[in-house]
């Protein structure tokens, strides 16, 4: 019997999806990857004192952070009003009421007075005179009373609306901690976008320093007929263009030094400051498998926790419509003291079981189960699609990181050649085998491979962040709200 009374557990991870989703889920990444388990703590692994300091500050701070956790708190109470319904409740009451009344009529043939029943207004709950005995009559009615009454939960009922109340609860923690790891995974990549905009302008002013210095000497060749005013107006061109460049760079490092400002809840007032130099690339990281993520990535979890809360509320809405079994007892000690009679003093008791079967209720009943039902297959629906993108955004991220480790190598080769381009050309302008805008061009061609390569090494970064926060990673203990 009670195992019959028991309720169903739902369904979790892979087996939420249908057989044909299932059967799609591969043994391992197609990506290029590193096998072996995700590690924690994905916020160690670029060594960078700075950073860690900047996510501990977000996350101590973050408005949205602190509005997720007390959402969370905000669930564990619901789960606790909805376990409530499991325990008896126990009410007393104390009673203290003077009546009186006064009638008219046919007075000593046991005609009880009018009763008007509830008047709108709260009362003390004593009964009125109901005598027809004297034509005016005044009492004092004082005492008290207990009752306690208890609902059998034979079908499962409350413990299922218990158990749908604690599945959100949960998906509201797992909400949370996906959020924590969205707060740093967005520090971070500001951060490393802050740093891209500092090197972005040091290769502005390297290129600035340079045109500077051919427009002095432009100026003295042309004192001394070397060159024409056309060779002069070109070197100011370049040189205007420069100086564009790196204010271009300053103003998109002010803008993201206010970005980092306003994710650490700090008033965005672009006085910041932040290293500029790159801390080093970090390794290759170990992928886990995919079917791994279904149980370590917190908007999965909460996906499938919400699921369970919807599998659960299709069991509190079926059982709605079969008997309900209620026992009530109740027992109190009161006086009615009518003035110039006497007094009577009563002990009352009532002890009772009752059964209430829904029987009609205009369809309302089996219109909440295929409420119920159809969320419960939207839930299903909505948790394989988070699982397909999750796998998604793992395969990109790992597709990235390959390609832009290659792109890195290969830019690196540019900007180490097309350095060599420029002193082999300044030596030969010396020579007088090659002209200054020669060198010019050069020069261009080796500041467009600089600030490709610098992009590269903050993409690399920032798609390294990306992939920690695909794979679920943590990055320092669970983070959840404490109990």
């Amino acid at each position: 019997m009670f195992a019959g009374c028991a309720i169903r557990q739902a369904p979790v991870g892979e087996e939420i999806m249908p057989e044909s989703a299932r059967a799609q889920i591969p043994s391992h990444w197609a990506g290029p990857h590193r096998s072996g388990t995700v590690v924690p703590n994905w916020i160690l692994s670029f060594h960078d004192p700075e950073l860690n300091a900047l996510v501990a500050d977000a996350v101590e701070r973050n408005p949205d952070l602190k509005a997720a956790a007390a959402r969370v708190e905000a669930s564990r109470a619901a789960v606790r009003i909805a376990a409530s319904s499991l325990y008896p409740r126990i009410a007393m009451k104390g009673l203290g009421e003077r009546q009186g009344q006064h009638l008219s009529g046919d007075i000593g043939r046991d005609i009880n007075p009018p009763d008007f029943g509830g008047s709108g207004v709260e009362n003390s709950g004593g009964t009125g005179l109901d005598t027809s005995t004297e034509d005016t009559s005044k009492r004092w009615v004082y005492g008290i009373a207990a009752g306690a009454a208890w609902e059998a939960d034979v079908w499962g009922r409350i413990r299922s609306k218990k158990a749908a109340a604690k599945a959100e609860s949960l998906a509201l923690e797992a909400d949370y901690e996906f959020a924590r790891q969205s707060l740093a995974a967005a520090v971070a990549r500001a951060y490393f976008t802050t740093i891209e905009a500092a090197q972005q302008e040091a290769n502005a002013q390297e290129t600035l320093n340079i045109y500077q210095e051919y427009s002095k000497l432009t100026d003295i060749q042309k004192q001394h007929g070397f060159a024409s005013d056309f060779d002069v107006s070109q070197i100011k061109s370049r040189t205007a263009s420069a100086e564009d460049a790196l204010y271009t760079a300053q103003q998109v490092r002010a803008q993201t030094i206010r970005a980092i400002e306003v994710v650490t809840s700090h008033y965005p007032a672009g006085r910041f400051d932040v290293r500029r130099s790159f801390p080093s690339q970090p390794r290759a990281v170990p992928a886990g498998l995919p079917a791994q993520i279904l149980e370590r990535r917190p908007d999965l979890i909460a996906s499938e926790r919400r699921f369970a809360a919807a599998f659960h509320r299709v069991n509190e809405a079926r059982t709605a419509r079969l008997p309900r079994f209620v026992l009530s007892a109740t027992s109190g000690l009161g006086t009615a003291d009518l003035d110039s009679v006497g007094s009577l003093n009563a002990l009352v008791w009532t002890f009772a079981g009752g059964i209430t079967q829904p029987i009609f209720f205009g369809g309302e009943l089996q219109a909440a189960q295929d409420l119920r039902t159809a969320e419960q297959k939207a839930a299903a629906a909505s948790y394989v699609g988070h699982a397909l993108r999750a796998f998604e955004d793992v395969e990109n991220a790992l597709a990235n990181d390959y390609y832009l480790r290659m792109r890195e190598g290969a830019l690196g080769t540019a900007v180490s050649s097309s350095g060599d381009s420029i002193k082999f050309g300044r030596q030969q302008m010396e020579q007088g085998q090659v002209d200054m805008f020669t060198v010019l061009r050069l020069t261009g061609e080796n500041l467009a491979a600089k600030v490709q390569l610098t992009q590269i090494r903050a993409s690399r970064l920032r798609e390294r962040v990306n992939l920690y926060l695909a794979l679920g990673g943590d990055f320092a203990g669970t983070g959840a709200p404490g109990k």
